[in-house]
């Protein structure tokens, strides 16, 4: 991925390469970071070559939802870490909207460790990692979707948002699961049953279909 406009994965500021004071890239604002990537155009070629250097799961639901397409990637991470956040973009037809002609919808599916804070400033959230906005929705109880990630059925719990966006977060494969769709009615395409595999698999490596890039991500 291109390295010449590292970004600080909270707050977008550009990541300050490593140096005399610390080893590791860092934000004026937020300290050591691992530093964001530009999106790239989702393709088959381009998640391959992300999910070689991922220390965390890259997830697609497969099979696409129907007439959903890939439509970007990105990663925080460096040369040293590898990738510690993914961000697998899809677009396609609002399973909500009326109309003949259904109104487009975006989903970013985030794998992350602990910390990184991609997926919370995705989601619209001020927090580094989804624990308190977690916990509250656990708490207040009430339905949730669950998704089969890797095989593996994963509760995602509704995380309260009000910028147009529905926010669902859980943990699969030891780290955080984030998946969050715009505008907020497209967040009933979590109750379809989704399976995500996660492209590190050997056994996983699939023909995308991609479309234009996601401005979910821009």
């Amino acid at each position: 991925m291109p390295s010449d406009d590292l970004r600080c994965p909270r707050c977008l500021r550009t990541a300050q390469r490593p140096g005399l004071l610390s080893s590791r890239w860092t934000c004026v604002q937020h300290g050591e970071v691992a530093p964001l990537h530009a999106p790239r155009t989702g393709s088959t070629a381009a998640a391959a070559q992300l999910a070689t250097r991922s220390k965390v799961p890259v997830w697609v639901p497969w099979p696409l939802p129907t007439a959903w397409l890939v439509t970007g990637l990105q990663a925080a991470g460096d040369d040293h870490s590898g990738w510690l956040a993914t961000v697998v973009a899809l677009s396609g037809p609002n399973p909500l909207a009326a109309g003949a002609t259904p109104r487009g919808a975006d989903l970013l599916v985030v794998a992350e460790q602990p910390g990184v804070g991609l997926g919370a400033r995705l989601a619209g959230l001020p927090d580094v990692d989804p624990g308190p906005a977690l916990q509250a929705a656990m708490a207040a109880g009430g339905p949730h979707p669950v998704v089969h990630a890797a095989g593996h059925a994963v509760p995602v719990w509704p995380v309260p948002t009000d910028d147009g966006r529905a926010v669902f977060a859980g943990e699969a494969a030891s780290v955080w699961l984030w998946m969050i769709t715009r505008p907020a009615e497209a967040g009933a395409i979590t109750l379809e049953d989704l399976c995500l595999v996660d492209l590190r698999r050997p056994d996983h490596e699939l023909d995308l279909p991609t479309g234009a890039p996601s401005a979910f991500l821009v």
